[in-house]
């Protein structure tokens, strides 16, 4: 069984979850029935089930099926763990929202250390020259403008939205669209966002994100991983 299979149908069956595909019947189909309908050995279908099953979504009833819990039956640590299958087109439209914000926000806030922290980050990100060093500057970037905001529930939320952009189908994601012109390209935006943080220019430093995630989201979305997916 592929590890990269089952993974895919837990992330296709939590999405169907969240749509509420089956919330009349609160019931899934049975394993022989999502085998046939995905393509794959019923083990497949199982694995990802279990993993569904592990944070609280699902429950199974032996002899009867596997059901939908109750939404007042889901605490907090449970729907995080449901957060696990948002596609990158939903986190990319909430990180639109959030981050030029917290950026125009930084900019007002920020101390002269939390700056220095952040241009720091910036230049890390340009030195790296492997994925995995540019990946942690690039979200170390992004988590000091967050933290520079001195708004805790803010930086709560990204930490959060960097909890989920850190699981393997999201890094396989990244990985299929990262190219080196990208990484320029990226350090390039990443400047501007630096150089008006540095100025304290808040509607030029969320315009300068906003610019960034635009690139951003077009790079995720013509990941063949990605389009594999939706």
């Amino acid at each position: 069984m592929s590890k990269q299979t089952a993974r895919n149908v837990e992330v296709s069956l939590r999405r169907r979850i969240n749509e509420g595909e089956w919330r009349h019947t609160m019931r899934l189909p049975n394993e022989r029935d999502l085998a046939a309908e995905y393509g794959v050995a019923r083990n497949t279908i199982r694995a990802a089930i279990d993993k569904i099953v592990a944070d609280g979504t699902l429950t199974r009833e032996v002899g009867r099926g596997t059901f939908l819990k109750e939404r007042n039956a889901v605490d907090v640590a449970h729907l995080i763990g449901r957060l696990v299958g948002a596609s990158p087109i939903d986190m990319m439209a909430v990180r639109m929202i959030f981050e030029p914000r917290a950026a125009a926000l930084a900019a007002a806030r920020a101390s002269a250390a939390e700056l220095e922290a952040i241009a720091i980050a910036h230049s890390s990100a340009v030195m790296a020259r492997e994925i995995e060093m540019f990946e942690y500057w690039d979200a170390e970037l992004h988590q000091r403008i967050f933290a520079a905001t001195r708004n805790e529930l803010l930086n709560t939320l990204h930490e959060l939205l960097r909890l989920i952009r850190n699981q393997d189908l999201w890094m396989d994601i990244k990985r299929r669209s990262f190219s080196a012109d990208r990484r320029t390209h990226y350090c390039d935006e990443h400047a501007a966002i630096v150089s008006a943080l540095l100025r304290r220019d808040a509607v030029a430093a969320g315009d300068a994100m906003r610019v960034h995630l635009q690139t951003v989201e077009a790079n995720l979305t013509s990941a063949p991983l990605l389009n594999a997916l939706t």
